[in-house]
């Protein structure tokens, strides 16, 4: 996603020169290496994204439910390409769980995606909360139980080691790795709790891909119009180069937020959520370091776009003619 971010750049302030007729040779030059870098960087991002998503729908469900809004799993599932998510009214003791107003989608594909397999099963978020015993999916009530029974085992192995108890230790041992992959939902007061953001995943997840898609057509489109010599006479592609510069940014930022709410609430998977990893230090001391880092990156990006714009505006030293 750098890759891309950084032959976005190129190509928009290219295209600005290019408007300017100034540095034309330059360039075009530059949007030919930055046109051919991005779109390789695209297809791999395509390729790695691919990858990444069924590591996902294997080792974390829960969050490749929640990129698609999958409320009930079943098989031959279809991918979402456009989607309106709302709150669902089949189970109001599920507060968090989301329901689709306006769906469009591709046949089965997700289940391809996920699983290679057209006709695959894949869960959705009830499946993973309730629990399916067809699939061999516990419910987390029960995953609850076990991870408390997980936690009380490290406590008595503990204890039984300080006591110098190796029958005791042994039992607890057992007990502890019998329960230890379900460890961080023994901290859950409530089955709720393993449920991310739906919305806030979902629609991070749509805009990253559909900024993706975007970019790679910008990309194409500029190689060949720069081949058959008519990319400055097209004003609106020019134009719209600029204007993608900040949506390279932004999609960035929705890969984060898709990538970190969804895991929601597992800082490690399964053993260690958000609530049993916070800090103990004083939360005054956080905030103080929070407004201090927030003030100095805000300094640090001014001066850095006034010097990027000045920089942008002078142009190569040699005239880039």
């Amino acid at each position: 996603s750098g890759y891309v971010l950084s032959a976005v750049f190129v190509i928009a302030i290219s295209a600005w020169y290019l408007l300017k007729k100034r540095n034309l040779e330059m360039a075009r030059r530059s949007i030919v290496v930055a046109g051919v870098f991005g779109l390789m960087a695209i297809i791999g991002n395509i390729f790695w994204g691919d990858a990444s998503a069924r590591e996902v729908a294997h080792k974390q469900p829960m969050k490749f439910a929640a990129f698609e809004g999958l409320y009930q799993g079943t098989t031959n599932v279809g991918l979402t390409t456009i989607g309106i998510v709302t709150q669902t009214s089949k189970d109001t003791a599920l507060q968090n769980y989301t329901d689709f107003r306006l769906k469009i989608e591709i046949p089965n594909m997700l289940s391809y995606l996920a699983y290679k397999n057209f006709g695959a099963f894949v869960p959705g978020i009830k499946d993973l909360v309730d629990g399916n015993p067809e699939q061999g999916i516990l419910p987390v009530a029960e995953k609850m139980k076990r991870g408390k029974m997980a936690i009380s085992a490290l406590s008595a192995y503990k204890q039984a080691k300080q006591d110098h108890d190796p029958v005791m230790a042994n039992t607890a041992l057992k007990v502890l790795n019998d329960n230890f992959c379900y460890f961080g939902y023994g901290y859950f007061d409530n089955p709720n709790q393993a449920v991310p953001n739906i919305p806030v995943t979902f629609y991070s997840f749509r805009l990253m891909v559909a900024l993706g898609f975007w970019f790679m057509i910008l990309f194409i489109v500029f190689l060949v119009k720069i081949y058959r010599k008519k990319l400055e006479k097209s004003r609106l592609w020019l134009k719209a180069a600029i204007f993608t510069l900040p949506l390279a940014y932004l999609a960035t930022q929705a890969g984060w937020i898709t990538a970190e709410v969804g895991r929601q609430p597992w800082v490690i998977q399964d053993i260690m959520p958000t609530m049993a990893a916070v800090s103990r230090i004083d939360s005054s001391a956080v905030q103080i370091t929070f407004w201090l880092f927030a003030v100095l990156f805000t300094v640090l990006l001014i001066a850095e776009i006034k010097i990027m714009t000045r920089q942008i505006k002078l142009g190569p030293k040699d005239g880039g003619q």
